[in-house]
């Protein structure tokens, strides 16, 4: 197949929302298509095709496209469907294409390498057919499932389409389909690894710090002052310059709290009980409340892990640490050390909350 060019021959618009509403709701010149792409719980998927006569009646086409693609796939296949359909449609001026997939509407906006190449080079050789013969092509997106007849109608022929079998057999595996796979596989597979090496450390250990889906770092966290990050996961780990762990090694006869004399200093009892950071540990409590974590309770009996592991408690935690020394060297060079590495700035937390998932 010829590349046509590496951008699409036509107009991509992809409206702000409400302005896509109002477009896909108004009187459209020439020729309008709607296509929309569909995957059923047992992984066939199908693309689906809708529009209306000159008289007003709807018509719609079904692509079943069977099992190794994505919906992805399907959303670009139906749109190359109603771009191939309308070549062999009476000339009725203008032709728009409205999808509700932006993602989609994305990779038909130019060919080049990556998933969804072919079928982006299909649908641009099709547009390139109408622009020949005069008509002017435009892909236009319109969010789905807000009651637009042509999107419902579409969606509807997509379902359908996947709950047939695909004509001439089996076909090939979709880049996507592959990159999905296997991104699931290298997760479940890192993620059976590390419940294995969870497994093999001390119950202690097990209770503070408990596995969490996904492996990119906390961008909060990967924000934070280094000293206040570097302590926030030694608490995790149960590494962190505590009582506990300090005996354990064999740097310190005593696992006593060397802040209020408590018997044992553990993540537990720096971050709910210990009365030098009372203070301190109402602000953490009304932050935790403020983004919506539950607080521990009398009958919660290891709240530490869940508190430590849930993505939204990441900033009050970090804001705590950084009010208080747990975690921290005693010794005074150690201190001003850690200190001066804190001072760099929590202000970025706000802005990495807001670029990413705290």
């Amino acid at each position: 197949m010829k590349v046509a060019q590496e951008s699409f021959p036509g107009r991509i618009r992809i409206l702000p929302r409400e302005e896509a509403l109002e477009a896909a709701r108004e009187w459209t010149p020439g020729l309008v298509l709607w296509s929309d792409g569909s995957r059923l719980e047992d992984g066939r998927v199908g693309a689906g095709v809708a529009w209306q006569t000159l008289l007003g009646a709807w018509r719609s086409q079904e692509t079943p496209l069977g099992r190794g693609l994505e919906v992805f796939d399907a959303e670009l296949a139906g749109a190359c469907r109603a771009l191939e359909l309308a070549i062999g449609m009476e000339d009725q001026g203008p032709v728009t294409v409205f999808m509700d997939s932006q993602a989609a509407i994305t990779r038909l906006s130019h060919s080049r390498r990556g998933p969804g190449q072919g079928l982006a080079i299909r649908a641009a050789t099709a547009a390139q057919a109408l622009r020949d013969r005069g008509l002017g092509v435009t892909i236009q997106w319109v969010p789905g499932h807000e009651g637009i007849e042509g999107n419902e109608r579409a969606d509807q022929a997509a379902k359908r389409a996947a709950a047939k079998p695909r004509r001439g057999g089996q076909g090939e595996l979709s880049l996507a389909y592959i990159n999905r796979v296997r991104t699931e596989i290298t997760g479940s597979r890192r993620q059976q690894w590390l419940t294995k090496r969870l497994s093999q450390r001390s119950a202690a250990a097990q209770r503070t710090y408990r596995a969490q889906p996904g492996w990119k770092m906390d961008p909060v966290a990967a924000a934070a002052p280094k000293g206040v990050v570097s302590r926030y996961y030694q608490l995790k780990v149960g590494h962190a310059a505590i009582g506990t762990y300090l005996r354990k090694i064999g740097k310190r006869d005593s696992e006593a709290c060397q802040w209020c004399q408590a018997p044992s200093e553990t993540v537990h009892h720096l971050l709910f009980e210990c009365r030098e950071w009372r203070r301190q540990r109402e602000k953490l409590y009304k932050a935790l409340k403020e983004a919506k974590v539950a607080l521990p309770t009398a009958a919660e009996e290891h709240p530490e892990g869940r508190i430590l592991g849930d993505p939204g408690a990441t900033k009050p935690i970090l804001h705590f640490l950084n009010t208080t020394r747990i975690g921290a060297p005693r010794e005074t060079t150690a201190l001003r050390r850690a200190q001066a590495d804190d001072e760099w700035g929590l202000e970025a937390l706000e802005e990495a909350e807001s670029d990413g998932v705290g």
